[in-house]
């Protein structure tokens, strides 16, 4: 039984790795300059999603910091040595790469209309 258990997820493994390298193959740049234009527009919009929104960053980042304390038993005390601005770019850095089970998705299933899109194929 575990035997064949290891076995299926092998395979399973190898498939999921075959589909990665010949999405690599194919778009291998394209992908690239896709991902990273995702992930910039998505951070420009949680930054001013953050900004409009009024949504106080040293209020996360002090709470984050107590919360940090009660576990590690230490305090920091972040929100009084950081910058209000560098402190709300901060948050959006960390809310951006909390998004990234969104958007990895989302660059796979729109990679290839996004390629054509930009440079269509020529008959």
């Amino acid at each position: 039984m575990v035997k064949s258990l290891k076995l299926s997820l092998n395979s399973h493994s190898r498939s999921v790795l075959k589909n990665v390298q010949a999405l690599m193959r194919d778009y291998g740049f394209p992908l690239f300059v896709w991902y990273w234009c995702c992930w910039f527009s998505m951070g420009v919009m949680v930054y001013g999603a953050i900004d409009l929104g009024g949504l106080d960053a040293m209020m996360i980042i002090s709470k984050s910091d107590n919360a940090l304390s009660q576990l590690t038993g230490s305090h920091w005390a972040l929100a009084e040595k950081i910058d209000p601005q560098l402190g709300q770019i901060g948050v959006t850095l960390v809310l951006n790469e909390l998004l990234e089970p969104i958007r990895l998705p989302f660059v796979v299933v729109t990679l290839k209309p996004a390629v054509e899109f930009i440079n269509p194929p020529k008959y």
